[in-house]
């Protein structure tokens, strides 16, 4: 992922006012936790965001925050007028006039000759919602968004692809792939540090589930630096703030039980250091460092 690429996809992020989130139907607990985690960046960076996929949730993400807003269906502002059975040429010509007297507005479709339009062969739908961003997750190629990928949806808005699937076909503008990374939850935890995206105890808690289910609580083969450094993230976000006049009574408790003892003022030390007193025990200080995450760009 070189500079231009990260500049370009935060001035996307920042414009953006419509999100969309679409996940393949059945995801995996790593899958949905980290398509919820963006939907909930969006939504508190102040966007319109729906999040969607062809299948209702299974039980076993059920316990994720904002599970309850995945959506099977998407709504939209154009409406699509299909016929279930056509064959070329079947109309001739369409027009439409508008009909201001009667507030009414006349779509009108020519068959050819010898072709009769039954209504009963005609379908309506909504599609388009005018997204300005679609974020893909977990998906290999459009297609495995089955019914909800719509390609004049696609075509109209900017695409954020987020896998960890080497087969994935790289279809969106920005393709954040990493097939080395040990879970999806890994790529978007570093990704939304990266553009500036606060991760607060609703998003953190369901990347970190995430990280456990994909990872089998830490144990996979794919286990990295990185999959750790992404945990710590999280862990951080989601670990109580010490507080120092608790330690100032856990420390008053040793003083001696006697009414003629000597009442001596037991010191607290305060770490000067903010940053170093959030990091959990054993967390190296670079890796709060920066991550650089690899990726493409199609332009």
């Amino acid at each position: 992922m070189t500079n231009q690429d990260l500049s370009q996809i935060q001035n996307l992020v920042n414009s953006a006012k419509n999100v969309l989130v679409l996940t393949h139907k059945n995801p995996s607990l790593d899958t949905m936790a980290s398509a919820l985690s963006l939907y909930l960046a969006a939504v508190q960076a102040g966007k319109t965001a729906t999040i969607a996929m062809e299948s209702a949730p299974l039980v076993e993400v059920a316990n994720l925050i904002g599970i309850n807003k995945v959506q099977t269906q998407l709504g939209g502002k154009n409406l699509v007028i299909t016929f279930n059975t056509y064959q070329s040429g079947d109309v001739e010509k369409v027009s439409c006039a508008e009909d201001l007297d009667n507030s009414k507005f006349n779509l009108t479709l020519v068959p050819k000759d010898g072709i009769v339009l039954d209504t009963k062969n005609i379908s309506y739908s909504a599609q388009g919602g005018g997204y300005d961003l679609i974020y893909t997750v977990g998906t290999v190629n459009p297609e495995g968004l089955g019914t909800l990928f719509d390609q004049g949806l696609f075509s109209s808005a900017q695409i954020i692809n987020i896998d960890n699937h080497d087969e994935n076909r790289d279809y969106g503008r920005f393709n954040l792939v990493e097939p080395d990374a040990a879970s999806v939850a890994e790529i978007v935890t570093f990704y939304l540090r990266a553009m500036g995206l606060k991760l607060d105890e609703e998003i953190a808690g369901n990347l970190y589930q995430g990280l456990r289910a994909a990872t089998n609580n830490f144990q996979s083969p794919k286990v990295s630096a990185a999959t750790f450094e992404a945990a710590a993230i999280c862990l951080r976000a989601l670990a109580p703030k010490a507080k120092a006049p608790a330690a100032q009574t856990e420390a008053e408790t040793q003083q001696p039980d006697s009414d003629n003892a000597p009442q001596q003022e037991i010191p607290v030390e305060v770490n000067p250091s903010a940053e170093a007193a959030s990091t959990p025990p054993g967390v190296p200080q670079d890796w709060l460092g920066p991550k650089i995450y690899r990726g493409t760009s199609n332009v």
